[in-house]
This record gives C-alpha cells, structure tokens and sequence, in this order.
C-alpha cells in the first residue's frame, strides 16, 4: 500500500507543470478603480490553488494580466 502511495506522488509531481491564467479587466477606462481589487482577488485565489499543491499534481498556476478597457465596441 505505501509503494503504490509513493508511486502515485511520483507520478503525479512528473506532469506538475506551470499553468497560465490571464485577468482580463478594464484596467484603462471607466472602472478602472474597481478592477485592482477584483484582480488582485483573482491573483488570490490562483495562489492558494498553487500553495495547496492539490491542481492537477503541483502544477503552478500564474496570472497574465491584459487590459480590456471596458469600452463597449
């Protein structure tokens, strides 16, 4: 039983992998003073997924942040 634990984990930190996440928010344009915090709590979350190590066997997930400017086209 303990082998096939260790081999799990093995296996599972071989495909640990980092893990893009972008955060799209209207960073210029008219609610640009709301979209800090609401990035800021996306960036929060991907980091806590990432300090748990239980995503996808330890992968890494990190934030890319672009600017949508919440202008309507």
């Amino acid at each position: 039983m303990t082998a096939t634990a260790v081999s799990a984990l093995m296996c599972s930190a071989a495909f640990a992998e980092d893990i893009k996440l972008g955060v799209i928010y209207g960073f210029t344009g008219p609610i640009e003073s709301l979209t800090g915090p609401m990035a800021a709590g996306a960036e929060l979350a991907m980091k806590e997924v990432t300090d748990s190590g239980l995503l996808l066997g330890g992968s890494t997930v990190t934030s890319v942040r672009a600017d949508s400017t919440c202008i309507d086209s």
